[in-house]
């Protein structure tokens, strides 16, 4: 689901990037360590600070990554043109990645999955392009902010079929994906799963 005007503005500001540089980064960092070199995948990019962030904090060799938003893959790619060929970006879907079975050795998720619809599919998907002992990282946002008045009266989520800490740790193994860490903030969450 694409960003309304109101999200994309809170999306595309130095105090999102700050909190995803020195805050996600950091307690995903601290749940489930770099990646040590390897090929990892961001499922939506938007401007590209995500990939950024999985090189340099993560380690990680080279970044794919895609957004729904035609306008944010473009941002993007300004944005990382400096790192050659160690970045690939592509205008694409969650649910449907363009990637075969088994591709990367990590796949960051810096709070995309509740805004798709069928946030199931997108997990299993996850589970699909990573290789046997990859890691999902992943912070989110939970049912809770997302059901405040005003947050519903600003941004447009999904509504039905939304997700809880525990309710995404259980996804999460039905999916296919072991979570080895979690940490549980209330309104919302980060995690760390492996495929076995």
């Amino acid at each position: 689901m694409l960003l309304n005007k109101v999200e994309k503005l809170l999306m595309n500001n130095p105090v999102r990037e700050a909190a995803q540089r020195y805050y996600e980064a950091k307690r995903l960092r601290e749940l489930g360590g770099a990646t040590t070199g390897g090929r990892a995948l961001e499922i939506g990019c938007g401007r590209g600070v995500g990939v950024e962030i999985i090189l340099e904090q993560f380690d990680a060799d080279t970044v794919d990554a895609f957004d729904l938003d035609p306008d944010m893959v473009r941002r993007a790619q300004a944005r990382l043109e400096r790192f050659g060929d160690r970045v690939s970006l592509w205008i694409g879907d969650a649910t449907d990645i363009r990637a075969d079975d088994g591709t990367y050795d990590a796949v960051f998720d810096f709070g995309i999955i509740h805004h798709i619809p069928d946030w199931r599919a997108a997990l299993r998907e996850v589970h699909r392009v990573l290789k046997p002992g990859g890691r999902f990282y992943a912070d989110e946002i939970y049912e809770k902010f997302l059901k405040h008045p005003l947050v519903r009266a600003l941004l447009d989520h999904p509504r039905e079929d939304r997700f809880d800490h525990a309710r995404l740790a259980r996804a999460l193994e039905a999916a296919g994906l072991h979570v080895e860490a979690s940490h549980d903030e209330g309104h919302f969450g980060f995690f760390v799963a492996r495929k076995p």
